[in-house]
């Protein structure tokens, strides 16, 4: 369970570590939660346990109504795939179930704090090869001011 400061979305680090081991796009399914989504996520639970997918709940505090089944279905999980994981994604709230959060990790999420943690923050998704990539000398310099840029955004 990652517990979501502003800013901070973990889904693009856990499709790289789904990636890396052998988790890719057929094998990761995601759902941002909302009104009327509570049967597909069921549906995507149970797919997955079956199956051994990584299945990514995200924005589960806008459904608390439907916390309570989640509870229910992850409970009534009998014998479910070795590679089955389930991420859910919350802003802190206290309407979470307990049965969940005492089962669950919980990670908590925070953007990079300062200006120079930011930039760095960002370089990290920026391997070398997709800097030099392009044969302009202007683009890695744009790439530092984008990137300044959003980190005092």
């Amino acid at each position: 369970m990652f517990i979501l400061s502003p800013g901070a979305d973990p889904q693009g680090e856990l499709e790289i570590l789904g990636e890396g081991l052998g988790f890719g796009p057929a094998k990761f399914k995601y759902l941002a939660l909302g009104q009327g989504m509570g049967d597909k996520a069921k549906a995507a639970i149970e797919s997955g346990a079956s199956r051994g997918y990584w299945v990514m709940l995200q924005n589960c505090h806008l459904l608390t109504s439907w916390l309570k089944k989640l509870e229910a279905i992850i409970e009534s999980l009998t014998k479910p795939d070795k590679q089955f994981r389930l991420w859910l994604t919350t802003n802190p709230s206290d309407m979470f179930p307990l049965g969940i959060l005492q089962r669950s990790i919980k990670v908590v999420t925070e953007p990079p704090d300062g200006l120079g943690a930011n930039v760095r923050s960002a370089y990290t998704k920026i391997t070398d090869d997709l800097l030099n990539e392009c044969p302009k000398p202007e683009y890695k310099a744009l790439v530092y001011v984008v990137s300044f840029f959003h980190a005092i955004i």
